[in-house]
């Protein structure tokens, strides 16, 4: 198995900022918030939006890859990134909200800004609940799950697994949310 290694950054920023508050019109602060962090970042190559996924001591494990261009399709996960590590955000309070993409994760909290960051979230990078039950086993604050996957036939499976995975370990509050 391959070695784990983000992709080098851009000297700047132009085609991700053009891409995420132009074509997705995502909120200024919370994507800067993001690559405060250094979990948002574009890659010097292909200039994709790379999400980044880090552990307990801000390592980073797991990155997903999206295309800066609305024409593009282009999205997947880094090889050998560990999928209990995906995109994610850990609050104090006693909710988190699921999420498929990292996109629809940085949507929402733009959508849902006021005091977002008291609140957890994470992205699923796919619909597998892996990242999901790896976060509530390690943050046993968090007791609400708000599954806020697609309402298509992948994002409903989504649901029905996350569902399942949750109720094996541990009484949580399942309160999905559909979009609108």
């Amino acid at each position: 198995k391959k070695e784990f290694k983000l992709p080098k950054a851009n000297g700047n920023m132009r085609r991700i900022y053009a891409y995420l508050l132009k074509e997705r019109y995502l909120d200024r602060d919370v994507i800067q918030h993001f690559i405060h962090k250094k979990l948002l970042y574009e890659d010097e190559k292909y200039h994709n939006v790379i999400f980044v996924g880090v552990d307990e001591e801000g390592i980073p494990r797991h990155a997903h890859k999206r295309g800066s261009s609305g024409k593009s399709g282009y999205k997947g996960n880094i090889e050998s990134s560990n999928p209990n590590y995906s995109f994610h955000y850990i609050g104090t309070s006693d909710k988190i909200f699921v999420f498929e993409a990292p996109i629809d994760m940085l949507s929402y909290i733009s959508l849902h800004k006021e005091n977002w960051q008291k609140h957890s979230y994470v992205s699923l990078c796919s619909v597998a609940p892996q990242a999901l039950i790896y976060i509530l086993q390690n943050n046993p604050h968090i007791t609400e799950v708000y599954p806020c996957l697609d309402h298509d036939e992948a994002g409903i499976a989504g649901d029905y697994r996350i569902a399942e995975a949750i109720r094996e370990i541990g009484a949580y509050r399942i309160k999905p949310e559909l979009p609108r």
